[in-house]
């Protein structure tokens, strides 16, 4: 067989010089070529022996042709299509950048004011295509494209064409194995069945893990969920060595909060995320429109972060149970007190109490002072110093003296947390 770059080169003829090939190309080899005559460089990707071995050539033709159809800003579109040697190839504008996988792979956590703009133009890319019926079927960040301010998708249609194409009933699922390399498989029976699914596992939705026949546009919400979850985060929400562990997570695992991987993402922005990754594609958000205009309203940026809420929620938690263990104590202290008092006989407690309202102790209990920044805190801290006051109230032979008699009132305002604090309770 001749080399493949060879027999490329040869198929293009002289118009166009194929000067390299890229990698990552997961279902197919990508080279790039020159158009002599416009001065253009353009992307050949080539379907690869075992897949094309799978496919009609005139029927991915076809269907590669409908997706030329697509016409928008955030989408790379398909120029033309043909064939080499029994192999399908099609061409695409190539587009000077990075691919969004590149940038994660450098960058790790994207900031979010970046990432909210990735998604706008991946939203509206999804929008444009669903609407004419077209679903990606393989959205992930290898497959968008960063070049300035501006995002674009590519290989839109291409899995609608690789299915339409299908002449064997045959399941292609791309993927990494554990060395990191980019692998297609080609089963019958092992993933799928009909040839009902083909994408990438570590972002497929679970009816297309499933092989679901009904699978629809809202696959492709699935995966934009994941990518956006992969971007904030800096990780897919499941990571596995074998594709069908990916498969397993999908379709039963629940992702980690946002919040408990990253402090700084806006409580809308991380719901939003959640709601894509949905099991059920009911639940999702019903369209990729509906994603681009939630995506618009400034709280998915400057927002409350979403793990301050959570960690309000635990120190709030943590302060309640120490209040209650504290004011738990010190109650069963008093009880213990009243009870071994009204033990004793009549005369002997009478007199005992005349006794001890002559040597009677005072002590006065200092207001606790809420010393975090989160002012619905105040509460806690006057309640504990009511209830204090009132338990000490009830015990025998001591005087809880008010608190105004022996302090100045204070304010929040004129408290600061690293002050120290007023003088400890005191016994007279």
């Amino acid at each position: 067989m001749v080399d493949l770059r060879e027999g490329l080169q040869s198929t293009l003829g002289p118009a166009f010089t194929v000067e390299r090939e890229l990698t990552g190309g997961g279902m197919s080899r990508v080279f790039v070529a020159l158009d002599s005559a416009l001065g253009r460089r353009v992307v050949v990707k080539v379907l690869p022996p075992e897949l094309a071995a799978t496919v009609s050539v005139e029927r991915f033709k076809r269907e590669i042709m409908m997706a030329a159809a697509l016409q928008h800003p955030h989408i790379v579109g398909v120029l033309s299509a043909g064939e080499i040697d029994g192999m399908p190839y099609f061409t695409m504008p190539f587009v000077e950048g990075e691919s969004l996988r590149a940038r994660i792979e450098r960058e790790g956590q994207m900031p979010v004011g970046r990432v909210v703009s990735i998604l706008k133009d991946v939203a509206r890319a999804l929008d444009y295509a669903h609407e004419r019926g077209v679903v990606h079927r393989d959205i992930k960040p290898d497959n968008v494209l960063l070049a300035g301010a501006s995002a674009t998708v590519t290989d839109f249609g291409i899995a609608k064409a690789v299915l339409g194409a299908l002449n064997t009933g045959e399941t292609a699922v791309s993927g990494k194995s554990s060395d990191g390399k980019t692998t297609t498989s080609s089963s019958k029976s092992a993933l799928t069945h009909l040839g009902t699914t083909l994408g990438t596992p570590a972002y497929m939705a679970p009816e297309q893990a499933a092989a679901d026949p009904a699978t629809d546009h809202r696959a492709d919400i699935y995966a934009f969920g994941i990518m956006a979850y992969e971007m904030l985060t800096g990780h897919v929400p499941f990571k596995s060595k074998t594709p069908q562990a990916l498969l397993a997570a999908q379709l039963t695992a629940t992702p980690a909060p946002i919040g408990s991987r990253r402090a700084d993402v806006p409580v809308a922005l991380a719901r939003l995320v959640m709601q894509c990754l949905e099991k059920e594609r009911e639940k999702r958000p019903q369209s990729a429109r509906a994603i681009a205009e939630m995506l618009e309203n400034p709280d998915m940026v400057s927002g409350a972060f979403a793990s301050a809420s959570m960690g309000a929620a635990r120190r709030n938690r943590r302060m309640l149970a120490w209040a209650a263990t504290l004011i738990v104590a010190i109650a069963s202290i008093g009880s213990y007190i009243v009870n071994r008092s009204a033990g004793s006989a009549p005369a002997a407690q009478a007199a005992a109490s005349a006794a001890a309202a002559e040597r009677a102790h005072s002590i006065v209990v200092m207001p606790f002072v809420n010393i975090g920044r989160d002012s619905s805190d105040d509460y806690l801290a006057d309640g504990i110093t009511n209830e204090l006051i009132n338990v000490l109230g009830r015990v025998p032979g001591l005087r809880v003296t008010s608190r105004t008699a022996v302090a100045p009132p204070c304010t929040r305002e004129s408290r600061s947390p690293s002050s120290a604090p007023t003088a400890p309770p005191s016994i007279a």
